[in-house]
């Protein structure tokens, strides 16, 4: 009779520990379409007045970028980002135009916090249908369509005073963001990679000096990411499952 109880207990526990591990697995297996992705590096930006770009001598400061993005099929991504990044001429550098470029009303140099929201689709290299068939190694282009501010500090040096002028300002501008990116799968659920972006933008008054060269003002970032493949279900259920 003990026998008998044994071998039904063991094959309860066998169905049991079997049963589990196919729920989990076909958890697993429901496709993960929505990611959150953490980036942050080095960043700066290109202006009228950032400093002398030919000798390489201009400034560099971080950047943090939050993206949100959903699969919508095997090679494409709509991807939501907003993001900060410190921006600035070269502060130690005085350009041999400041006065010139006062008589201008230009600013001689800048100095502020960008914010930034932009949305784009990613387009992969290697298409994929779920997260869990993706390649260990991808990467991924694009560019969309986004608005930045940039509260600021612009100085100007006007020949008839013995001061430099200060002027509180917050330019805005449309921007076209331009990404190039990698990634490495991490784990069932997670990805890190490194992303180069460019912010071509549609104004050449972010650095309160318009004109002085051929092209507008853009940001240019390098970041370092990881992103998180989301759950179907609500977190709830797993940690507040009785």
């Amino acid at each position: 009779m003990a026998a008998k109880h044994l071998l039904i207990t063991s094959l309860f526990t066998l169905v049991i520990a079997g049963t589990l591990p196919a729920q989990n697995f076909y958890k697993e297996s429901i496709p993960r379409v929505y990611t959150l992705t953490l980036a942050g590096g080095p960043a700066s930006m290109y202006s009228d007045n950032g400093g002398p770009y030919r000798k390489l001598d201009f400034p560099i400061f971080g950047s943090v970028t939050l993206s949100a993005a959903k699969k919508i099929n095997r090679r494409i991504n709509l991807r939501l980002s907003a993001g900060y990044q410190h921006v600035s001429s070269n502060m130690e550098y005085v350009a041999e135009r400041a006065y010139e470029w006062g008589e201008e009303n230009k600013a001689y140099a800048f100095t502020g916090d960008a914010v930034y929201i932009d949305f784009m689709p990613e387009f992969y290299f290697l298409p994929y249908e779920t997260h869990i068939e993706r390649f260990r190694v991808n990467g991924y282009a694009g560019i969309g369509l986004g608005f930045m501010a940039i509260p600021e500090k612009q100085a100007y040096a006007y020949p008839n005073e013995t001061e430099i002028t200060v002027i509180e300002s917050t330019p805005t501008a449309l921007y076209l963001p331009v990404r190039l990116g990698g990634s490495v799968a991490f784990g069932p659920n997670w990805d890190v990679g490194f992303e180069a972006s460019l912010f071509a933008t549609l104004s050449d008054e972010l650095d309160g000096n318009a004109g002085s060269n051929k092209t507008n003002d853009m940001l240019m970032q390098g970041q370092f990411f990881v992103k998180r493949y989301l759950s179907p279900f609500p977190f709830w259920e797993k940690w507040f499952k009785k």
